[in-house]
């Protein structure tokens, strides 16, 4: 903006204060337009906004629904936990089976031959472990081959497949203890030892304390051999953790459906719905009280969104005959208020009389839950028309900014012939009271009555 010190000194007229005006003036129905244009669009971002956080609420419960995984909640149940504890995936179908842990999975554990304590020097060159069909190496250089120095080192190893060392100390004096991570029948320890002064050879000869194995458990009277504790593949989508072995005693896993889960589930379901609505209620709505419309009031983009949920929401899954095919079949009605409800005692009378119902009409491939999370996924996605309703906003609100840059060049511009102008009236009124000036004081010397001597 021009500076303005000393207009208005020639012609005692304030100005300064004119050309302030004029450029206000000039300035206010611009930047009140700008402002006003900036606040809907902020405006209209933020209802965007909670809008997209509403649908993002409702893809994310949609596809968590959807597919094997969603609705078939499933318990299972052991007859005795301090032998096994026992899972299951959603959708295995429920039933009982006997479960007999004959024997635990246990890793391999070996013990060198005493040393007389754990710094002596055993020897230097290379050590090779083994466990299962992989392998490492590890150099021990001279002064650094005791004991000690080579449980370090396995410990220590950064291609280390699966061994721990330790020191036992007893009477007869101390050994290398090396125990496999991993339990299994094929996760066997090996040791070999080359190059140096050859005293790790003495490594070599080892004692087996533990042997590897495998664990054996009996499902129904048929075997299972697995190498962890964790037994999974013996009925799909069925864990079993093994915790003590009782051969010949035979106990029950009950895989039964987890109504309450399920429940919950579609609650949520119902609850992220309900969510939306309320989003759109308060950005898109008319209070006829009021009269305040809400920012997003007839957003086409908005509407269509909205009238596709409903008819997904709406839809009949299966034969139109089917009293279960639809959302209120399932107990989940709309109340006065607009907002979804769940009668969880007719959800249950329905699970009751079709026990798969929730997983053919939401979460199956033609199901509700299964659409809605197809649909939102593509509504929400980054070229969508909400993505790209986002970009525009963003994009007029910098164009605001550069508008608003815009108008003080041109402001500048116009302060500056508004001073060159009054800087011109300023000098011609200075000049014609000057003028004035001393045509009134020829005048007061003129002689007679027009002048001021008699």
């Amino acid at each position: 903006m021009a500076e303005i010190r000393s207009l208005g000194a020639g012609s005692g007229l304030d100005l300064d204060g004119l050309v302030q005006r004029l450029v206000a003036a000039e300035r206010q129905p611009v930047e009140t337009r700008l402002a006003r244009n900036e606040a809907r669009f902020q405006a209209e971002l933020s209802a965007l906004g909670s809008i997209k956080g509403a649908l993002s609420a409702l893809r994310d419960a949609s596809q968590g629904l959807a597919g094997d995984a969603g609705l078939g909640v499933r318990t299972a149940t052991s007859s005795n936990p301090e032998r096994f504890t026992a899972s299951a995936a959603a959708g295995v179908a429920p039933g009982s089976y006997s479960v007999e842990v004959v024997s635990l999975a246990t890793a391999n554990k070996v013990a060198t031959d005493p040393f007389a304590a754990a710094g002596s020097q055993v020897g230097t060159g290379t050590l090779t472990l083994g466990v299962g069909g992989d392998s490492f190496s590890v150099t021990l250089a001279d002064g650094a081959g005791s004991l000690a120095d080579i449980r370090d080192a396995i410990n220590r190893s950064p291609d280390n497949t699966g061994v721990s060392a330790t020191i036992l100390n007893e009477d007869a004096g101390s050994r290398l203890v090396l125990t496999a991570r991993d339990t299994g029948a094929a996760n066997t320890v090996s040791v070999a030892a080359a190059g140096g002064d050859g005293g790790l050879a003495a490594l070599t000869t080892l004692t087996e304390l533990t042997a590897a194995a495998d664990a054996v458990v009996k499902v129904d009277s048929f075997s299972f051999s697995s190498a962890s504790n964790r037994v999974d593949g013996v009925i799909e989508g069925l864990t079993l953790d093994l915790v003590e072995a009782d051969p010949g005693n035979v106990e029950t896993v009950t895989i039964a459906e987890d109504r309450s889960a399920m429940i919950d589930k579609v609650s949520g379901l119902v609850d992220r719905l309900n969510g939306f609505t309320s989003a759109t209620n308060r950005v898109a709505s008319y209070n006829a009280d009021t009269g305040e419309a809400g920012v997003l009031l007839g957003d086409a983009t908005l509407r269509g969104i909205e009238d596709r949920i409903r008819q997904i929401t709406g839809s009949q899954v299966g034969a139109a005959a089917d009293p279960f095919g639809n959302l209120p079949g399932l107990g989940i009605t709309t109340n006065e208020a607009g907002l979804l409800e769940l009668d969880e005692a007719q959800l249950s009378r329905a699970l009751d009389e079709r026990p798969e119902v929730l997983d053919t009409v939401l979460a199956g491939e033609d199901g509700i839950a299964t659409a809605l999370g197809a649909y939102l996924g593509d509504v929400l996605a980054s070229n969508s028309l909400v993505a790209n309703r986002e970009e525009g906003l963003r994009s007029r609100l910098d164009g605001i900014g550069e508008q608003r840059e815009a108008l003080d060049r041109r402001i500048e511009r116009v302060e500056a012939r508004f001073v060159s102008q009054f800087a011109a009236l300023d000098g011609l009124v200075a000049q014609l009271s000057q003028t004035g000036d001393f045509l009134q004081q020829q005048l007061s010397n003129l002689p007679g009555p027009a002048g001021g001597n008699n």
